[in-house]
């Protein structure tokens, strides 16, 4: 078994990563084989686990949660074509092949799933505003406001890949 996960942003761009490994931990922090820098991603996210030809996700007490077919999931066995969204990422699980033609933008839109910014509890004025500048969040003023699809920091993110390459995917 050949699992591959794509990954797809919101712009449409994608990238495919062979899961090599039998555990691979998504998080914002750099350890993580598959980082997401991004305040709506935990540090340590989720992971995904290869074992007895089968592919799970499993949520490591996230914050904004792990979703499968916008399902928030505390674990879930996968199969292909199953979307997983974390943070502002969706990734769509390929095994041996199939499912083989998917269109990238329509799995965005299938899978993602809104995630609203932390609020920090307590806080007002110009202390909400300093946490969420230390949390790079917004501050509680700024929860109601509707960010447009336009705006870089909802659409633009890299991933960070230690490893290095083979025949252009990189080692997970």
């Amino acid at each position: 078994m050949e699992p591959t996960l794509l990954i797809v942003k919101e712009d449409g761009s994608s990238q495919e990563i062979l899961l090599r490994k039998p555990r691979v931990v998504v998080g914002r922090e750099s350890d993580c084989e598959l980082r997401i820098p991004l305040p709506s991603v935990s540090r340590q996210h989720c992971e995904f686990v290869v074992e007895d030809g089968k592919v799970t996700v499993r949520d490591l007490g996230s914050s904004n949660g792990t979703y499968v077919n916008k399902e928030r999931v505390e674990e879930a066995e996968l199969a292909a074509g199953d979307l997983v969204a974390i943070g502002p990422a969706v990734f769509a699980l390929i095994i041996e092949g199939e499912p083989s033609n998917l269109d990238v933008k329509e799995v965005f839109v299938r899978g993602n799933v809104a995630v609203k910014p932390k609020k920090h509890a307590g806080l007002t004025g110009g202390a909400a505003k300093a946490a969420a500048a230390l949390a790079g969040g917004a501050d509680d003023s700024d929860l109601d406001m509707e960010m447009s699809s336009d705006d870089s920091s909802m659409i633009d993110f890299d991933f960070d890949f230690d490893d290095d390459e083979e025949e252009g995917q990189p080692d997970l």
